[in-house]
């Protein structure tokens, strides 16, 4: 079985770059990843930018979080997550939302999973979050699913017409709740330990498991019927299958 055309890059390429920037999405891409997945939230002035934790102190060592400050305040931080990588990315920045779409732009062939964190819904409404954020994804619709843990969030975004959405299920029975099947979405994320621990992995759409890095068990999660694997190594993992085509040893 072919690894690569089932992973996706979580964060970006993670384990080599600081997450959710631009190093990591490019990095991601230029290693060979089709699909990459960012998190986004919502500046206090309301643009979208890409990040994970409500508090910015461990990828910006600043003590705040991102909804209280503006987008000026915001690109005044660096993302350089330095108690993992050092000063190696000093200098980088924090990526919005216009910034990632026109990373994108150029490789037609990369799907993107963006993430709407929960965090969004402290300040405004679903449906007003979603119109500031479908507004600037325009240009991505055709290869954009939307993710969240938040079913208000999604419902949002079906109800203003983005085409492609799924659910990041807190637990595996969640799967067939009746609201999130009317959902219809083209995928369902979930974490590795949240799974049964045997048997077919059976869902009434595509499923996609997350912080899996170790090809092996990579397979094993496809062959159990997983469509999808979103990995912190995406580098590693495509070099690993790289190197097992031209037939080295595993």
């Amino acid at each position: 079985m072919e690894l690569s055309e089932h992973l996706i890059a979580h964060r970006g390429w993670q384990r080599r770059y600081p997450e959710n920037t631009a190093a990591a999405v490019r990095g991601a891409i230029a290693a060979g990843a089709r699909a990459v997945e960012v998190d986004l939230q919502l500046s206090a002035d309301g643009v979208p930018v890409l990040h994970h934790d409500r508090d910015l102190w461990r990828v910006c060592r600043h003590r705040g979080e991102v909804a209280r400050l503006s987008l000026a305040q915001l690109q005044e931080l660096r993302a350089s997550e330095p108690d993992r990588l050092g000063e190696e990315f000093a200098a980088e920045p924090l990526l919005t939302l216009a910034q990632l779409v026109g990373l994108l732009d150029p490789h037609p062939g990369v799907q993107l999973f963006l993430e709407i964190k929960e965090e969004v819904l402290d300040s405004r409404p679903a449906d007003a979050a979603l119109a500031i954020v479908l507004d600037q994804l325009a240009p991505l619709t055709g290869r954009c699913t939307l993710i969240s843990f938040s079913l208000p969030l999604l419902e949002a975004a079906r109800e203003q017409g983005w085409p492609a959405v799924g659910p990041v299920l807190s637990h595996w029975d969640q799967r067939s709740q009746p609201a999130l099947v009317a959902l219809q979405p083209r995928v369902a994320f979930i974490h590795w330990r949240r799974l049964p621990e045997q048997g077919p992995l059976e869902t009434a759409w595509p499923l996609a498991i997350y912080e899996v890095d170790q090809r092996p068990f990579a397979l094993h999660l496809l062959e159990r019927g997983a469509r999808w694997i979103e990995t912190f190594a995406i580098g590693e993992l495509l070099a690993e299958e790289a190197g097992l085509a031209q037939g080295e040893q595993p």
